[in-house]
């Protein structure tokens, strides 16, 4: 038999790693839950849902990924729980994955103002199946939990993206909450200006332009405060980007419309810049044209137009057009959608007002003579 004061002094010196073990085991959380290969993982279990009534939470930080680790094509449904005026949104709710493949599914949650303030759980699940002579048959399951904490007060934030002249910029907007010194994505845009309730906290606010983080600011929000926030985030952009349409005089008809644009680059010269037109009709892709390369992109502005008539000719309808801009081949930047009508109401002389068309016509016409001087410079030399 062993000294009794030995096995105390065993006891005394296992039981902190016990507990030690106890507490890892209750607050690592595992990767990935697996039932006969079909496995998940990704980040929604561990996000910091504290969500105002009427107010969301979205991003794409948050995410599960659904595997099928198993020598067979699965079919996967992916099903949520959630309380009463809590919705839970899906990028994929019923999609194959083949033998050892993956899919990442974007989740949202959404609070009506009538859901009652307090805590709740929610849960998103993936189920795999097959389909056989008998019908469906389910074969798997995973799934992960996180904590919904609805509030009753809130707070508005507004976010924009601006040129270093204060200028309004198209660039990706993302809104983290911090707790604890983590960051827990609450919104995102990709229009440059995000609007959000929230609720009271601390939170930081990024700008990224052409995948890169241009601009980041910290602040904390109260409850019933609004509170605007502003992020100088861009050192090459499109000014000026409109549709100008111009009119048969004898029929009416619309002739061509003219794409009028400015690139300025703030920060330093460019090997290569490419801007490219995208259009679409009603709404469906119909074209996408390489308007121009600049070899280099020089600081400064560069003023530049097109004209645009559909290979098919025009048709009653939407026409929707985007500029796209690539600096060594890389996506950097992109305007907002501009729509012009045909057909229906629109008329000849319709279209931007004439005090905007001569704003961008005078930087159109500044940036080619100097674009024109340039080549001329350059060949001479």
């Amino acid at each position: 038999m062993g000294c009794p004061s030995r096995r105390k002094w065993g006891a005394r010196r296992i039981a902190p790693l016990i507990i030690l073990l106890l507490l890892v085991s209750l607050f690592v959380a595992p990767p990935a839950q697996a039932q006969g290969g079909f496995a998940i993982s990704g980040s929604f279990y561990r996000q910091n849902f504290e969500i105002p009534q009427g107010s969301s939470v979205s991003g794409p930080d948050i995410y599960v990924v659904v595997f099928n680790n198993t020598a067979a094509e699965l079919g996967v449904r992916m099903t949520t729980q959630a309380p009463l005026g809590v919705k839970i949104t899906l990028s994929q709710s019923d999609f194959t994955l083949p033998p050892g493949g993956q899919q990442q599914v974007l989740i949202g949650v959404e609070v009506t103002k009538d859901t009652a303030p307090g805590e709740y759980e929610i849960s998103v699940t993936a189920e795999s199946y097959k389909k056989g002579a008998t019908g469906i048959q389910i074969t798997g399951a995973a799934g992960q939990s996180a904590k919904l904490v609805v509030l009753g007060e809130s707070a508005s934030v507004t976010v924009r993206a601006t040129s270093p002249e204060g200028q309004p910029v198209v660039a990706m907007v993302r809104l983290y909450r911090v707790v604890a010194g983590q960051n827990y994505e609450v919104a995102y845009s990709e229009t440059g200006t995000l609007e959000k309730k929230v609720a009271p906290g601390s939170f930081t606010a990024a700008a990224y332009v052409g995948g890169e983080k241009m601009a980041e600011q910290s602040f904390a929000v109260a409850a019933g405060e609004q509170k605007t926030i502003t992020l100088s985030a861009a050192t090459v952009y499109f000014e000026g980007f409109g549709i100008v349409p111009n009119y048969l005089k004898k029929t009416g008809e619309l002739a061509f419309a003219q794409i009028v644009y400015t690139v300025r680059n703030l920060y330093q010269p460019v090997a290569e810049a490419e801007v490219i037109l995208e259009v679409s009709h009603d709404g469906a892709p119909l074209a996408e044209i390489s308007l121009a390369t600049l070899r280099p992109l020089d600081m400064g502005r560069v003023g530049l137009n097109y004209n645009y008539i559909p290979a098919g000719g025009w048709a009653d309808g939407s026409y929707g057009f985007r500029l796209r801009l690539k600096l060594d081949g890389k996506p950097y930047a992109t305007t907002l959608e501009e729509q012009l009508n045909v057909g229906g109401s629109e008329a000849p002389g319709g279209g931007m007002s004439p005090a905007v068309i001569g704003g961008i016509a005078a930087g159109v016409v500044i940036g080619a003579v100097a674009a024109y001087f340039l080549v001329r410079k350059r060949r001479r030399a």
